[in-house]
């Protein structure tokens, strides 16, 4: 939080665990001091199942895109979607959108960040933009809580975590996949992900979902 720029406000979002698996959220709003706490709110899966739009089916599966391993570092956003693409199934999952978590503590401003912080540290930010208007290619930027095949949490292993609702009109197969040139065309340069292997870059989407 103290890397916060002057003159933005950020929303902190920490995913907190019960044990190893998350069971809820600490939403906080800070001024553009980075310290000064404005409002905060915490809430569990249950509350936000009973009280916020629920987002997902429990049968339609989300995908995100991991590295495309070519040497042409142009061709590693891979615009075709059509590579490490279905190796990488989030699951049929459901969840709450970002957005209305930020809500909570008073929402978020044109020009304002946001950071998800996971209980392990983990921490990725976001601009307002992604969070409150979000391409039909990137989708709404989902908490998720349940997983069909292993339930909810503290049961749903990897939750709560962040997936992206994107779309399906990009991939071949017609799935609702993430990919990293959808995220190449959704968000400024400063908020894309690279998973690093011997000095070269890898975009990929995976590495946003915290």
């Amino acid at each position: 939080m103290r890397d916060a720029v002057f003159g933005v406000l950020v929303l902190l979002v920490v995913i907190q665990a019960a044990s190893a698996v998350s069971t809820q959220v600490h939403v906080q709003k800070y001024a553009p001091d980075g310290v000064t706490l404005l409002a905060e709110r915490t809430v569990d899966y249950q509350w936000m199942q009973a009280n916020l739009p629920v987002y997902g089916d429990g049968t339609t599966h989300y995908y995100h895109q991991g590295p495309v391993f070519v040497d042409d570092p142009e061709e590693r956003w891979n615009p075709a979607e059509d590579m490490n693409v279905r190796e990488k199934d989030m699951g049929a999952v459901k969840g709450t959108d970002l957005r209305d978590l930020c809500e909570l503590a008073g929402g978020m401003d044109p020009g304002d960040r946001v950071e998800i912080r996971a209980s392990d540290g983990f921490v990725k930010k976001f601009s307002y933009e992604n969070v409150y208007d979000p391409p039909l290619r990137q989708g709404k930027m989902v908490i998720t809580w349940y997983r069909a095949d292993e339930g909810y949490v503290p049961d749903y292993a990897t939750g709560m975590r962040l997936v992206f609702f994107a779309d399906t009109s990009t991939n071949p197969w017609g799935i609702h996949a993430f990919g990293n040139w959808d995220w190449h065309e959704s968000a400024d340069e400063e908020y894309w992900y690279y998973y690093v292997q011997g000095g070269e870059r890898y975009p990929t989407t995976t590495g946003l979902s915290v």
